[in-house]
């Protein structure tokens, strides 16, 4: 929890830093229109120079990320503790049945939701989530990697064949587990903090919201994402030699991931993700100049 509330301090901070520079900018270089313009433009040019930096960090990170990948492809060993890439097919001893799909995997995540209108706005409501683990092995270049931390899972959601066979199978999941609900004791929850520090790669939680009594999840959205025994994927994660394995970070902002394919397929996502950042960082800037030049022609 620690280190996710130091990284939103560092944004906010960021964000006044920037707010701050442009107001001195504004208030000394450009002139005064009034001191609520002032605020908003100020305000409003270091969001979106904030958001730019923050592309640019994006960026920094995915090169990063994308270069131990493919150092891990090219025979280099994952060093002890450090944010590290591996590839290669994951199996378990043990198996899962995907709640939508009905497909033999090692990890799922899901949601139940539906678009519902709220006065004149609507908004997507969700009625049943939840993501279940089992402890897994990637066999790599350099022997198997363990993984010990829940991951986050960067692919696509899984297409379904046929939408009815996914009901059913929704409708035979939900009446088969028992969930989390607001009634549920708090020591018997399971939250953020207990899915992040969770390190022996064996985690379950189901949860239901706004579901006094059963509902007819016909025609709802059910978006499944899920790993399947044997596929070839590309982790990243906080590597421990000691334990083997991808280990929790103790920076909630920098969680375990899972992508689909190997090395190659997961540096080309990679990199198309950095061409799309560089696209963020040239929209944002742009809307920092306008903000500069809105504000400059008025005064002028």
């Amino acid at each position: 929890m620690k280190g996710c509330a130091r990284t939103c301090i560092y944004w906010l901070v960021g964000w006044a830093a920037a707010g701050a520079a442009f107001y001195y900018y504004f208030r000394f270089n450009v002139g005064d229109i009034g001191t609520e313009a002032i605020y908003w433009a100020a305000a409003g040019a270091g969001l979106f120079a904030t958001l730019a930096v923050g592309y640019a960090i994006g960026i920094k990170d995915l090169a990063a990320e994308r270069s131990i990948l493919l150092a891990a492809a090219g025979g280099t060993p994952p060093p002890d503790g450090k944010w590290v890439a591996v590839s290669g097919h994951i199996h378990s001893m043990h198996s899962l049945r995907a709640p939508f799909t009905g497909e033999n995997v090692v990890a799922y995540q899901y949601k139940i939701s539906r678009s519902e209108r709220v006065g004149k706005s609507s908004s997507e409501v969700t009625y049943y989530e939840g993501k279940a683990v089992v402890p897994s092995t990637i066999a790599t270049r350099h022997g198997s990697v363990r993984l010990l931390a829940v991951p986050t899972f960067d692919l696509p959601p899984a297409g379904f064949s046929n939408y009815q066979d996914a009901v059913a199978n929704a409708r035979e999941y939900i009446a088969a587990t028992t969930f989390q609900t607001k009634h549920t004791p708090k020591d018997h929850r399971t939250g953020m903090e207990e899915e992040h520090a969770d390190d022996d790669g064996n985690f379950k939680v189901d949860k239901r919201h706004y579901v006094e009594k059963e509902i007819d999840i016909n025609g709802f959205q059910l978006t499944e994402h899920h790993v399947k025994q044997n596929e070839t994927v590309c982790a990243f994660g906080l590597y421990s030699h000691q334990r083997g394995g991808l280990i929790p970070h103790p920076n909630w902002a920098k969680q375990t991931r899972l992508m689909l394919g190997d090395a190659e397929k997961g540096a080309a996502q990679l990199r198309n993700r950095i061409m799309k950042y560089f696209i963020g960082i040239v929209c944002f800037g742009a809307a920092a100049y306008g903000v500069v030049w809105i504000y400059s022609a008025n005064v002028n």
